[in-house]
């Protein structure tokens, strides 16, 4: 979790549950670059230990995630039905996109910056500026 931290990831921790990270950009269907939410389901070891992932799918808050011309990222959506995961905390969207070879991410960090990446992409192309590590300092 430092790592993301580290690198610059807008991050909260829900109940010690969930792992929320925010001002993820993506592309709406009307081609809008807008600001959503991934969010990871932590498996805990104790209460103060992480312990390893249960899968590499992650949740998503924010309207349809698309590609740069509009057309839905049918590629990685395997739910969009509506989820209450906690008290304020309602996903609309669940990804899949599984690492290659074993078919499990190393860490969070490999995790949420593959979907962060994914997402980004096409709000990269529309708009180069916007940054999924809103909180990394930029330097010349």
């Amino acid at each position: 979790m430092l790592r993301l931290w580290e690198a610059g990831y807008d991050m909260e921790f829900i109940g010690g549950q969930y792992l929320l990270v925010h001002q993820i950009p993506y592309v709406n269907s009307n081609c809008e670059v807008c600001f959503g939410t991934i969010v990871c389901v932590l498996a805990l070891r104790t209460p103060q230990v992480i312990g390893p992932m249960g899968d590499h799918t992650v949740r998503f808050i924010g309207e349809t995630p698309c590609h740069v011309d509009g057309r839905s990222y049918n590629e990685i959506i395997i739910n969009s039905t509506a989820q209450q995961l906690a008290p304020g905390i309602v996903v609309n969207f669940q990804f899949s996109s599984k690492p290659r070879g074993t078919g499990i991410y190393t860490d969070y960090y490999e995790k949420v910056r593959t979907y962060a990446e994914i997402l980004s992409a096409p709000a990269k192309a529309i708009a180069p500026t916007v940054t999924s590590r809103p909180r990394k300092e930029v330097t010349k």
